[in-house]
This record gives structure tokens, sequence and C-alpha cells, in this order.
């Protein structure tokens, strides 16, 4: 009987491989393949656990940073019609965390790090709980919202080192932790991309308004809270413990230390100062040469959120790429290029050509400081982690000052003309850095510094 049955397949393949019919492949195509193997990469330090509640419980964080960003500068344009004021709101909560991010890593390395989240979010929850019940009563000024802004920053400049450093004790120093990196700013520019329409679209919903978002604000800070009590993984310090003052000045001092530190954290800076302006001048850009108002506002800053987002996906995925700094040269030449041709074509009033250019620059300038990020850490011993992020911190946090010399400038040459040389100067300097500097492509090929595996 199954003779009969084996003859009968025999000969029903017979039949179809004589009219031309093959039978199914049951194998997954070479493109399936790849297409798995990259998204496999892509998000390959998800499949750790607490890497993944950390990532999940930081989406809060970046969703109230977004919609807070929103509702105060409306707020504070509503109580004083100034747009000046807006400008104050901003620096009230920039400033402290120039100040205070080198203690902000003193406490990273002395504490564990899912305390230092704990201590530094809840306080933010109760902030923007009570910005809510001083507009609902009437009694929220200004005055109040600056002193506000000056809390939550005291509180953002002790969170970012001790957030930026738990990413490599958590997924140890190898190939995951430039993945991590570059999911956590892919996180942050989803966010970016959604948050200020949804937190614009939440402003404008009747019986919600500017109360309801400075609670859901609030709400955003409990689930970081919430989260990082859920992470087994408590970032415990490995360093000797120091007094602050004497922990704050080995930090500074150990970057100096290390020629390789000083080379990204200057790469770091520089693009960081003069090419990332280009998104506050982008009213500017939109009101300006192209004469497109709000609308195009909105337009633009969507298509440079969604090349952020593409950028850091992209990162992510070169995750296990060896030659990490001639990545860096190549992403950082391109985001100078990307935003000369797009301020070129600015300048020109010719939007069709400008708007490729756009989404590359957010594309390459996202992705540039994604890895530059991770090349810190690759190159920092486990208990210098906390510090060595304070001062890149202090770095970072010089954006919302340098906006304004670049502001100043773009008033007098223009802004296309202001941007244009601003990205010159990225890609010049860059490129000078990775020539002049004979060890800058060794950076990133070896990992010095090995943690105990994590916990999948």
């Amino acid at each position: 009987m199954s003779d009969g049955v084996a003859d009968n397949q025999l000969e029903q393949a017979g039949v179809s491989s004589q009219i031309g019919i093959r039978a199914p492949d049951s194998r997954p195509s070479a493109l399936t393949r790849l297409r798995s193997k990259a998204m496999a990469n892509t998000f390959e330090s998800l499949k750790i656990r607490d890497f993944r509640v950390l990532w999940f419980g930081f989406m809060g964080s970046w969703t109230g940073m977004q919609f807070q960003q929103v509702a105060r500068g409306y707020l504070a344009y509503r109580l004083t019609g100034s747009a000046f004021a807006i400008g104050i709101v901003t620096l009230a909560t920039g400033l402290p965390r120039i100040v205070l991010s080198p203690i902000g890593g003193y406490l990273a390395d002395r504490f564990k790090k899912r305390d230092v989240i704990v201590w530094t979010s809840f306080p933010m929850t109760l902030m923007s709980l009570a910005t809510g019940v001083l507009y609902v009563d009437h009694l929220l000024t200004i005055s109040w919202l600056v002193v506000l802004g000056f809390l939550q920053g005291i509180c953002f400049g002790f969170l970012m080192p001790a957030r930026q450093s738990y990413a490599p004790q958590v997924v140890g120093t190898g190939h995951l932790l430039p993945n991590a990196v570059a999911l956590n700013n892919a996180g942050m520019n989803m966010t970016r991309v959604a948050g200020p329409a949804i937190a614009g679209l939440l402003i404008a919903t009747p019986h919600f308004g500017l109360s309801g978002t400075f609670f859901a604000i609030a709400a955003c800070w409990l689930w970081v809270t919430w989260s990082a009590f859920r992470v087994n993984n408590q970032g415990v310090p490995t360093g000797p413990r120091k007094r602050m003052g004497e922990s704050v000045r080995d930090g500074f001092s150990y970057v100096r230390r290390m020629p390789g530190l000083m080379v990204l954290m200057s790469l770091g800076f520089v693009p960081l100062a003069l090419g990332m302006p280009y998104l506050n001048l982008m009213p500017a850009v939109a009101d300006g040469p192209l004469h497109g108002g709000s609308t195009l506002l909105g337009v633009l800053l969507s298509i440079g959120g969604v090349g952020s987002l593409v950028g850091t996906l992209i990162v992510a995925s070169f995750a296990r790429y060896p030659k990490k700094a001639a990545l860096q040269l190549l992403l950082g030449v391109s985001f100078g290029l990307s935003l000369v041709g797009f301020s070129f074509f600015v300048h020109l009033n010719d939007l069709a050509f400008a708007i490729p250019f756009l989404f590359l620059t957010g594309m390459t300038g996202d992705a540039y400081q994604a890895l530059n990020s991770s090349l810190i850490m690759m190159n920092t011993e486990p208990g210098q982690y906390g510090r060595v992020m304070g001062v890149y911190m202090v770095a970072q946090s010089i954006r919302p000052i340098s906006v304004m010399p670049v502001s100043a400038v773009a008033d007098q040459i223009g802004t296309p003309v202001t941007l244009l040389a601003s990205g010159a100067i990225v890609a010049v300097f860059v490129a000078g850095v990775a020539a002049l500097y004979p060890a800058y492509r060794q950076i990133g090929r070896t990992v010095k510094h090995t943690l105990v595996e994590p916990e999948v």
C-alpha cells in the first residue's frame, strides 16, 4: 500500500516537472533572510530583559520631555505675550544642567544608578503635578514657571549622567553597547516626531487642555520611576568611594589624561554647538526665505525628525561593524555637507531640493551623536562611567547657549548663509580631527573593558 502511494507521488512529481510546475520551496528567500537578520541586529539589545524594561521606561521620560517643551513654551507665551519669555523659561531649565552634570556624574559613580534615576525622576512627577494644580487654581505665573523649570533642570543635571552611564552595566561594553545607545536615541527621536503633535492636540482638547497635559507629563515621569524599580541590575558602583569635590575633579582629570576621550569630547561638542542649532533656527527658515509659516515649519521639523529616527536605527544595525571611527568620520562629514546642501537650496528658495538634504541632515546628525556617545563609553573604565558622562553632559548642554550667538549671526548675515557656514565648519572640523589625530582610526576597534554578561 505504501509502495503504491510512493509510486503515485513519483508519477505526480514527474508530470509536474514535465509541464513546468515546481514544488513550492519552503525555504525563505535570500532577501527575506537578510531582512530578518537586519531586524534582529537592529533591535538586538532589546533581547536583554533589564535593558528592555529601561528602554520602555525611558520612553516615558522622552514623551514627557516633548510634551513639556510644547506646553511650557505655549504657556509662557500665553502668560506674557512675549517670545523672549519662551527663551527665559528654556534657559532656566538648561542652565542647571551645565553646572550640575558633573555632580550628577559623581552621584552615578557613588550610588546605585537605579536609585539615582528613581530619586530624580519622582520629583519630576511632583513638579509636573504642581504645575498642573497651579494652573487649575489660576495661580501659575511666569515666575512660577521659571522656578519650576529651574528645579526640573536641577533634576535633569543629576539624572542624565546616571541614565547615560547605565547602559554599559546592563548590556556590557561589546557590540551591544552602541546598539543600546542608538536604540535610546531612536526612542527619543520617535517621540520627537510624534510628541509635539500629540501635545498640541491635547492642549486643544476641550476639558483637557494645558492642565491635563501637565498631569499627563506627571504620569510619564511616574512611569519612568516605576520602570526603574523593575530593573534587576541596580547599576552598583564599581570604583572607590571619594568625596564629591575630589570625585568631580577626578572626572575632568581622567578625561584630560585620555587622549582618545578628549578627541571624542571635542567631536561631540563642536558639531552639537555649531551644527545642531539648525533645529532652533528652523522657524526663521520656514517663515523667512521659504515663506511657509507655521504649516511649513511643522513639515520641516517632522522631516528632520524622521531622518533622525532612520539614522539612529542605522547605527543600531551597524553595532557589530568593527571600523566605528571610520563610520563616525563618514557620518560627521556627511552631516556638515548635508547642512550645506540644505542651506544652499533654502537660499535659492528651492524647497523641492532642500527637503532631501534636510532629511539627510537629520539622519546623519543624530546617527553621528549616537555613535559618538557609544565610543566615549567604550573607551571609559567602568568605575568612571558616571563622571565621564557628567563631563560629556556639560558639553551636550551647551546647545541652548550656543543658539544665542548663532542666532545673532543669522540676524546679521541671514539664516541660510549662517547655516551653510556652520555646516562647512563641522565637515572640515571632523575631517581635520581624523586626519591630525593618528590614533583616531583605532577608536572603537577593540573593547578594553568587559563587564559581566547581561541577563537575557
